[in-house]
C-alpha cells in the first residue's frame, strides 16, 4: 500500500518547470522571502504578521504561489487555510532565468532596497531634528567602528563597505558568521511592540570590487 504523502512538511527539493514558477520564485519581495514563512504550515495572515506586511497584499501573493505550485495546502486552522512550501530547495533551469541580463533579476530588488534606505535616512533625520543650520556631517575613517557611546538616536540607518583580500574559506566563514548573527536576531514574536521596530539588514558579498576593471 503506497505511503500517504506528508502534506505538513515540504519535501527536500523541487525542480521548477514553468516560467510562472521561476518568475514567482525570483520575485524579491514575495518569492523566496514569502515562501520561507511556510516551511511549516502557516496561514496567509500569520505570514503577513511575521513580515509586517498588509494582509490583503500578502494573501494575493500567497494565492499566486499556490496557483503556480510553489505552495501547497497543508490543512486548516479554524476557517483559515494553512499552506506549506512545495519544497525547501528549488532548482531553477538556466533556460528559465535571464542570467545573461542580471539586472533584470536584481534591478528591482536593488531599487527597492535603495528607496527604503533613503526613506529610513529621511525618517532618522526628522527624528533627530535634521537637517538644520549648523548640523555636522561626520565621516569616520579607519578600521575601528565609531564610538558606540555617541547618541545617534534609535534605529539610526548605517552603511559600511569594505574590500578585503580573502581566501575561499575566509569568504565563506565571513558569510556564515554574519548569517548566524542575523539568525540569532530573529524573534518568535513578530510585529512591532512599544520598544521594537521592524528592521532590515541586507548582506551583499561578491568577488571583485566596486569599480570594474
Amino acid at each position: 500500500m503506497p505511503a500517504t504523502p506528508d502534506t505538513r512538511h515540504p519535501p527536500e527539493a523541487l525542480h521548477v518547470t514553468t516560467p510562472a514558477q521561476a518568475d514567482a520564485l525570483m520575485d524579491f519581495t514575495y518569492g523566496a522571502r514569502l515562501l520561507e514563512q511556510f516551511l511549516t504550515p502557516a496561514t496567509a495572515s500569520s505570514a503577513a504578521h511575521a513580515l509586517n506586511e498588509p494582509a490583503n497584499r500578502v494573501t494575493y501573493h500567497v494565492r499566486k504561489l499556490r496557483d503556480c505550485g510553489l505552495l501547497r495546502v497543508a490543512g486548516h486552522h479554524g476557517k483559515r487555510v494553512q499552506y506549506v512550501a512545495a519544497a525547501r530547495t528549488f532548482h531553477v533551469p538556466r533556460t528559465l532565468v535571464q542570467l545573461d541580463e542580471p539586472l533584470t533579476v536584481i534591478g528591482p530588488a536593488m531599487r527597492e532596497i535603495t528607496a527604503a534606505y533613503a526613506h529610513a535616512i529621511l525618517d532618522w533625520q526628522t527624528r533627530q531634528g535634521h537637517p538644520g543650520s549648523g548640523d555636522d556631517l561626520t565621516i569616520h575613517l579607519g578600521r575601528g567602528a565609531p564610538d558606540t557611546r555617541t547618541d545617534t538616536g534609535a534605529f539610526a540607518p548605517a552603511m559600511r563597505m569594505r574590500t578585503v583580500q580573502l581566501r575561499p574559506q575566509q569568504y565563506r566563514a565571513a558569510q556564515d558568521a554574519i548569517n548566524d548573527i542575523l539568525d540569532r536576531l530573529n524573534t518568535d514574536e513578530p510585529g512591532e511592540t512599544e520598544d521594537t521596530r521592524t528592521s532590515t539588514f541586507v548582506l551583499l558579498t561578491f568577488k571583485g570590487q566596486l569599480h570594474l576593471t
